[in-house]
């Protein structure tokens, strides 16, 4: 059996891949080739450039058997691994078939199949939701002061403007390390304010829990990725191609963002073709576009748009009032058994009662019937006409008459 290496620490929550096996080999004073290859016995492997993307599968599998550490954890660490919830294909063959299914299958702010029109260059490559056209690594200028802290593997996508853990925003990863080798300090944090920071935790509470609390429901983290992503495809539309009221939505919520509308552009292009200070303001505009749906500014017309508005109020039916015939029919069911409690004792009741069942009938078996109605509630044969009695009233089988009936 093949002995486990007591490696520690465990992959940190939301932690890369490289960052793992970076504090890893600087612990076993290895480096990250040597510990990839000879010691997890994979001699002859290529290791990857990028480790955070999709590295092979016996890599993984070696690292799980080594450290102990469960195989799904370790996937969590790569991108590849975060397939489906957050990204639907790594390679998607066909890209327009690809945005058009996670960006534009459904809508948030927009009526349903309004700004369908743009699709993605044939010259210029879309990777994917969420993949970055341009470099993009960021990191929290509180969280790099901290030795040994691992590097968050979202912070290479441009998923949140800022740290969950300290609320300031996150600085480009190159210009800290800088910063800190010319100087030997950090940044100063730059705090972000509401409505982003809410938009962010939303973010971060899926990415951990797999889950998010929206004003009217919870839903799962591959709807609220994808929900995020079709807004802020929403807000980077021309108002102008929309229709006239999603047209005045898409300005209120730039007017209170605080941006030019579209941040900016003239020609659209799908989110992760932009810089990431025209991103961080698509960000911006997707937080507002939240806070106005969640306070009833706006209306949220689209199919996803629901989840982000409150739920509307319903009350329970009270029921039905208690029925007015209700004791109409006890006061008769009560005559009823009095009626026949006379009948069982007194004859003149006995032949009364039969004559109020029988009343307008001159049909032998309506009689008999309720002759034997009566008999079986209990009164005296003897109270009642016989077959005799019934001959003399209904003579060669003739209907009885009325001097008959008296």
């Amino acid at each position: 059996m093949t002995p486990r290496w007591p490696l520690h620490p465990p992959p940190g929550p939301l932690e890369a891949l490289s960052s793992w096996i970076a504090r890893l080999a600087e612990l076993y004073q290895l480096p990250v080739t040597e510990l990839l290859t000879g010691n997890l016995g994979l001699v002859g492997l290529t290791v990857p450039d990028d480790l955070d993307h999709d590295p092979p599968t016996a890599m993984l599998t070696a690292l799980a058997d080594r450290t102990g550490v469960d195989l799904a954890r370790i996937r969590a660490t790569t991108l590849a691994g975060w397939r489906p919830w957050l990204l639907d294909t790594l390679d998607a063959p066909d890209r327009q078939a690809s945005f058009d299914n996670y960006v534009r299958a459904h809508s948030v702010l927009l009526a349903p199949r309004a700004g369908i029109g743009n699709g993605l260059s044939r010259y210029r490559p879309w990777r994917g939701p969420w993949l970055p056209r341009h470099r993009h690594h960021l990191t929290c200028p509180v969280c790099a002061g901290q030795p040994g802290r691992a590097r968050a593997l979202f912070d290479r996508l441009p998923l949140m403007v800022s740290c969950a853990e300290h609320g300031c925003r996150l600085e480009d990863a190159a210009s800290v390390n800088i910063e800190m080798l010319l100087h030997g300090g950090l940044p100063d944090p730059v705090p972000v304010a509401e409505p982003l920071v809410a938009l962010d935790r939303n973010t971060n509470q899926a990415l951990l829990t797999g889950r998010v609390s929206l004003p009217s429901r919870e839903v799962h983290a591959g709807v609220w990725f994808r929900l995020l992503r079709t807004l802020l495809h929403e807000v980077s539309l021309s108002p102008d191609t929309v229709g006239r009221r999603d047209g005045s939505t898409l300005e209120l919520i730039w007017e209170t963002a605080g941006h030019p509308v579209r941040a900016g552009l003239k020609i659209w292009q799908p989110y992760e073709y932009l810089s990431w200070p025209v991103q961080e303001m698509m960000l911006h505009a997707a937080a507002v576009a939240v806070q106005l749906a969640a306070d009833g500014r706006i209306a949220a017309r689209g199919v996803l748009g629901a989840a982000i508005q409150p739920a509307a109020p319903y009350g329970a039916h009270d029921g039905d009032p208690p029925s007015p015939y209700r004791s109409v029919w006890l006061g008769l069911n009560a005559a009823v058994q009095e009626a026949l409690d006379h009948a069982r004792a007194e004859l003149a009741s006995a032949r009364q009662l039969l004559g109020l069942l029988t009343m307008g009938s001159r049909r032998r078996e309506v009689w008999e019937r309720e002759v034997i109605f009566l008999q079986d509630n209990g009164v005296p044969t003897d109270f009642l006409p016989g077959a005799a009695e019934l001959d003399r009233l209904f003579p060669c089988g003739q209907p009885v008459t009325a001097a008959g009936r008296r």
